[in-house]
């Protein structure tokens, strides 16, 4: 039996990031990892070979940390060990990404056990213990830190009586739809993909390459990432296939709840022979009609683009989940909400800002998982102290700011979900400032009677036409109508509870906010006025 302080599940960038903290603060630990290597899910996916992730090293500015606005990939290391390095590629290979991640690891000297495929993990009133496949070894620990991401294939619950098995987007071999050979089995074929996210319009753009058609469909309309702003939402890469649908070409996408697969009956007579969809109507009865009301039922090939979700077989104790069960349900210091000192890390933090921001992926939860370790090993957020007692020290305040404004990675990627706070204390007449801080975890105490400020950065009203898409709408005096990513300040009377005003800043097409007028003289003027 071996007992750590901290044990983490799972080796991939969250678990990396987590571990780059544990010893950096000489902290007790160890990652225990199923497969030989970091980040072996990026050996495997996405399919197409990209990453949808953004990578832009040249940004003509030297600021390490605006530069990390537009690097998808690193992690948060004090010593600029970036992914960039890597690849040049905007939308790098999936292979540099895990060559990137077991370097770090390499580079750091995480401790990491490989070839431990955990088998079930059961608790008792002082600690978690954990069994190995294969293994009379149990490990124990006090804090059990979940990293193991979205890893069970969400297979829809539906009527099917079929031959040939119906594929997941997960069930495909690795490099399988690179070989143009393995391509041939879709060739000339009538093609079904249920789903309607990224991986659909993935494999649709690769599988249309010899198909005869392809028909996308998902029971909800998906936005779009280039209007909601979401990374998670369809990203502009795979439009190629919507040119396809609109342009006449023989594809298809259709959205509607008529569609949700749980109602669906698939039929398949000989292997080899198109399934025949059906939509049941009267499960008591099984009366089934047509998918598409005098339209095409038959399809060759169908496929399960469905997703992912939390995979909660291992633990002999309960969770709680999400309405949709595809995350564990976490308090703000991303601790499971039913089970004490269990932490939820990585892609399964997103249940917190789920389609509000991006901490379900790795340019997100890289800043979250730094503020985790803030919150629950008594590491102090970083607190700057500005006098306050002269317009010079009010300009040099708001010099910070607007510096912040311009340069925080943190607050520019998890956009509405960390914040600068800051607030003036009467007795040394002393500005105190804390960045990168989540907005659900500050502590009403130390705001109490006094002015606290909040300062993020945000997106407006989502827009949907796509002629106004990335249009700036505001002006001097409508700021709060912005659309674009622009400064917000909050400003309250004991926090959380009396919020006083909130002031918008001006979006820019650029987001660079530096107009003198638009944000420092507003700024200082704020200020002054309110302290």
């Amino acid at each position: 039996m071996s007992y750590y302080e901290n044990i983490i599940i799972g080796a991939g960038p969250a678990a990396l990031q987590c571990a780059y903290y544990f010893t950096k603060h000489n902290m007790n630990y160890v990652i225990l990892e199923r497969n030989n290597k970091c980040g072996s899910f990026f050996d495997s996916y996405p399919h197409a070979g990209n990453l949808i992730s953004i990578n832009k090293k040249y940004t003509g500015n030297e600021n390490k940390d605006f530069n990390l606005r537009h690097d998808w990939n690193s992690l948060l290391n004090d010593e600029d060990f970036l992914f960039n390095n890597y690849s040049e590629d905007f939308y790098p290979k999936r292979e540099s990404l895990v060559s990137y991640l077991n370097d770090f690891s390499k580079k750091y000297n995480l401790n990491i056990l490989f070839n431990k495929t955990v088998n079930k993990i059961s608790k008792n009133k002082k600690c978690y213990e954990i069994t190995i496949e294969n293994s009379e070894h149990i490990f124990t620990c006090k804090n059990l830190i979940i990293a193991s991401g979205l890893s069970k294939k969400n297979i829809p619950h539906l009527e099917s009586n079929v031959i040939d098995e119906i594929k997941h987007y997960g069930d495909y071999s690795t490099n399988f739809f690179l070989d143009k050979n393995n391509l041939g089995e879709f060739k000339n074929k009538n093609v079904l993909i249920f789903g309607g996210g990224n991986a659909s319009f993935e494999l649709g753009n690769i599988i249309n390459e010899v198909s005869s058609s392809v028909f996308i469909v998902g029971r909800n309309v998906r936005n779009w990432a280039l209007s909601s702003h979401y990374a998670g939402d369809i990203r502009s890469t795979y439009l190629p296939f919507m040119d396809t649908f609109l342009l006449k070409s023989l594809n298809a996408i259709d959205y509607n709840p008529v569609f949700n697969i749980n109602h669906l009956k698939i039929t398949q007579e000989e292997s080899n022979k198109p399934y025949l969809v059906e939509i049941v109507v009267d499960e008591i009865n099984n009366e089934a009609v047509n998918f598409i009301p005098n339209g095409r039922n038959y399809y060759d090939k169908i496929i399960f683009c469905t997703g992912w979700k939390f995979d909660n077989s291992i633990f002999d104790f309960e969770i709680d989940l999400t309405e949709n069960k595809k995350y564990p349900l976490i308090s703000s210091n991303f601790e499971s909400t039913n089970n004490k000192n269990m932490y939820f890390i990585g892609a399964l933090m997103h249940s917190l800002d789920f389609r509000k921001s991006s901490g379900g992926f790795i340019h997100g939860f890289r800043y979250l998982i730094k503020s985790f370790i803030n919150l629950n090993y008594n590491i102090p957020f970083e607190c700057r102290e500005f006098n306050f007692s002269t317009m010079d020290d009010i300009n040099t305040l708001t010099e910070h700011i607007i510096h912040r404004m311009n340069t925080s990675s943190g607050l520019y990627q998890m956009f509405g979900y960390l914040s600068d706070i800051f607030y003036y204390n009467t007795n040394d007449r002393k500005i105190f400032y804390f960045e990168n801080i989540p907005i659900n975890t500050h502590n009403p105490e130390k705001s109490k009677n006094t002015l606290f400020f909040e300062m993020t950065l945000d997106y407006g009203t989502e827009v949907t036409d796509i002629n106004h898409i990335g249009r700036k709408v505001s002006t001097i005096g409508t700021e709060s109508k912005s659309t674009l990513i622009h400064p917000i300040l909050k400003i309250y009377n004991s926090y959380p509870i009396n919020l006083i005003d909130v002031i918008h800043f001006d979006e820019d097409l650029f987001a660079e906010f530096t107009d003198k007028d638009k944000y420092h003289y507003k700024l200082f003027r704020l200020l002054k006025s309110y302290l």
